[in-house]
C-alpha cells in the first residue's frame, strides 16, 4: 500500500471516531434536557394541583370540555388550555381561540405558583448547578 492510501484509510478512522463521540456526547446531552424538561413539566403540574388558584384554572378548562392526557387530538386541560392561559396564550380547538373564563387574581397566583415550581425544578434538575452552601 502507498503512503496515500495510508493518510485517506487513518484520516477515514479518525472522522468516523470524531463522528461518533460527537454524536454520543450529543445523545447524552439530548437525554439530560429531555429528563430536565420532564421534571420541570412536572414540578408545574405539581405546584398547580395544589394551588387553589390554578385548580380553578384547570376546573373552567374541563368545563370547557378539554380532557386531562388529550393533548394530542387537540383536546388536553394541561397542553392545551392550562400552559396557554397560564403563559398569556388562548388556548384553541380546532384552530380557534377559546375564551377561558378567569379571575384577574386567580391568573396572578397562579402564574406565580407555577414560575416558582419552574425555577424550583431548574435548580434541581440533572447537570444544573447547585447553590453553594
Amino acid at each position: 500500500m502507498n503512503r496515500s492510501a495510508i493518510s485517506r484509510i487513518l484520516l477515514s478512522g479518525t472522522f468516523l471516531a470524531a463522528t461518533t463521540v460527537g454524536i454520543s456526547a450529543m445523545a447524552q446531552a439530548t437525554a439530560q434536557h429531555s429528563a430536565a424538561t420532564q421534571q420541570a413539566h412536572k414540578a408545574v403540574q405539581n405546584a398547580a394541583q395544589n394551588n387553589e388558584a390554578c385548580q380553578r384554572i384547570v376546573e373552567e378548562c374541563k368545563k370547557l370540555g378539554f380532557v386531562v392526557g388529550e393533548w394530542k387530538t387537540d383536546n388536553g386541560v394541561w397542553a392545551d388550555c392550562f400552559d396557554p392561559v397560564v403563559h398569556g396564550g388562548k388556548p384553541t380547538r380546532d384552530g380557534k381561540p377559546i375564551e377561558v373564563p378567569v379571575s384577574a387574581s386567580d391568573l396572578q397566583t397562579c402564574r406565580a405558583a407555577v414560575e416558582h415550581a419552574k425555577r424550583g425544578a431548574q435548580k434541581t434538575a440533572p447537570g444544573a448547578e447547585q447553590p453553594k452552601q
